[in-house]
């Protein structure tokens, strides 16, 4: 039984990858409707979307029932189910939900000189 639970607690604890670091992660994510999203997780809870010339920002993120919710300034919400590593976009002027394939996610390497 110990083994059973070392093998589960491991394979929780080894899933990284699906985790988003919120200090300095840059992801890009093709929507319906608005193609390309670029997000950028800043630090100290800051987080911006850029899309065919539109910058909006936000601050913080809540988390409810294991999915990660990102509020922006245009009243959009950024969705993100860390166990599926899958993202889902509310738009907020269409009143639509879209599901959003990942492309890329990068870290954001800062220089403090």
């Amino acid at each position: 039984m110990k083994k059973l639970f070392f093998i589960a607690a491991l394979a929780t604890l080894t899933s990284p990858a699906l985790a988003l670091n919120f200090n300095s992660t840059a992801l890009k994510l093709k929507c319906p409707s608005r193609g390309l999203i670029e997000i950028t997780l800043h630090a100290f809870g800051h987080i911006s979307e850029l899309w065919k010339g539109h910058y909006y920002v936000g601050s913080g993120h809540e988390v409810h029932n294991g999915t990660e919710y990102f509020k922006f300034s245009n009243g959009d919400t950024l969705m993100h189910h860390p166990k599926s590593d899958k993202f889902m976009f509310y738009f907020a002027k269409s009143h639509t939900l879209k599901a959003c394939q990942k492309l890329s996610e990068q870290p954001i390497k800062v220089a403090f000189n």
